[in-house]
């Protein structure tokens, strides 16, 4: 409990020192527009998963919510299973395309928001601050186990949404933020349309992640339990 107080302490004295919204220009950071955005002054931190060749970066969302797992029996050879997620998205594109300070802050994102995401105000202050308190929409399972990414909020219709299949995968690097009690980071992800997706989005990436993983096995857990966790999700589409 200690460690996870002095984390958020820790997040919150580097929330003070961040920059604000406000442009180094001295004038307003332009408002998020309410269709897809071209955001091509960013760059996605390098990985070892396949390049989103010949597609155009259209949202950033920053996705904070829970990894979910269930577990048949507690058992100390059961391994839990993993049960989907669900997030909300925050639109981190918009702000970071026109931010010179975006590279630097890519990498620290994820971990910040996870350990603020459990004081709700805080998080607020911060989200808002920084210009990323914009809904983009939902990350959740569907009844068939489809990860979706569906920006309900993005206006005007139709929806952006990637209906998605895991394509590659690669572990989390040796840095990433572990959790709120140290469990691990899940890895980064590349998804793929797996048919129906719209809104001129099919492909997303799931990087900078932290939190999220299960415990080894299911000895002393619940039928069905959740892992806070956080990660960014780049979501692509075919130039239009």
């Amino acid at each position: 409990m200690f460690a996870k107080t002095l984390t958020v302490a820790l997040c919150a004295i580097s929330l003070l020192t961040l920059p604000t919204s406000a442009s180094p220009w001295g004038k307003p950071w332009p408002k998020p527009r309410g269709d897809p955005t071209t955001l091509s002054r960013l760059v996605m931190p390098s990985s070892t998963l396949p390049p989103p060749t010949g597609l155009v970066l259209k949202f950033v969302g920053l996705g904070i919510g829970t990894q979910n797992y269930t577990c048949a029996t507690p058992s100390s050879i059961a391994v839990p299973a993993s049960d989907g997620a669900l997030a909300t998205l925050y639109d981190l594109g918009t702000r970071l395309n026109t931010d010179p300070m975006a590279t630097w802050k890519i990498g620290s994102l994820s971990g910040l928001a996870l350990s603020l995401s459990s004081y709700t105000n805080i998080l607020d202050v911060y989200l808002q601050s920084q210009g990323y308190s914009r809904v983009l929409g939902k990350h959740f399972f569907t009844s068939a186990m489809v990860p979706t990414f569906s920006l309900l909020d993005v206006l005007p219709p139709p929806i952006p949404q990637v209906n998605g299949k895991k394509n590659a995968t690669m572990a989390a690097p040796a840095n990433s933020c572990p959790g709120q009690d140290n469990e691990g980071a899940v890895p980064w992800l590349y998804l793929t349309d797996n048919g129906g997706s719209t809104g001129g989005v099919n492909t997303v990436y799931r990087i900078e992640t932290a939190g999220g993983q299960p415990p080894a096995t299911c000895d002393e857990m619940d039928a069905t339990f959740t892992v806070p966790y956080a990660a960014q999700y780049w979501i692509y589409g075919p130039a239009s």
